[in-house]
């Protein structure tokens, strides 16, 4: 039960420190939402998750340490002829990067790394941010 409820704490506290960076709160936890026919997609959103592969450490007597990565992935519109805005991506991947350490009452979300994964079938540039998750 304690993890479950760390890694909601988690996921709320990630995402109050990102909703800083994106002016639109396009902020998805879990999974790259699917935009309807109807709905226009945002020029560019986020997408946190944290993977299910969790380690957990008793310390002491009635604290426990958990230790995972997390993943941000950046979706930001691609130009028309579907290429990277190399200065406008930059300047968003590194705000995002900029938050690091990210400090939760619960967590410390640490030392991130970018990789870039070109372009997805729907005209985004996709950059991955992976960090460390240390629970307190």
């Amino acid at each position: 039960m304690a993890a479950k409820s760390t890694i909601s704490r988690i996921y709320t506290d990630l995402v109050t420190a990102i909703q800083e960076v994106i002016t639109s709160k396009a902020i998805f936890t879990g999974g790259r939402p699917d935009f309807g026919e109807d709905e226009i997609p945002p020029k560019r959103f986020i997408v946190i998750e944290l993977p299910v592969q969790i380690e957990d450490y008793v310390v002491g007597k009635s604290k426990f340490l958990l230790n995972t990565t997390g993943v941000v992935y950046i979706f930001d519109k691609a130009k028309k002829d579907t290429t990277l805005n190399v200065n406008a991506t930059s300047d968003f991947v590194e705000s995002v990067t900029d938050l690091f350490p990210i400090v939760g009452q619960y967590f410390s979300a640490v030392n991130p790394k970018v990789l870039m994964r070109g372009a997805d079938e729907y005209g985004y540039q996709v950059v991955t941010v992976t960090f460390d998750i240390h629970s307190k």
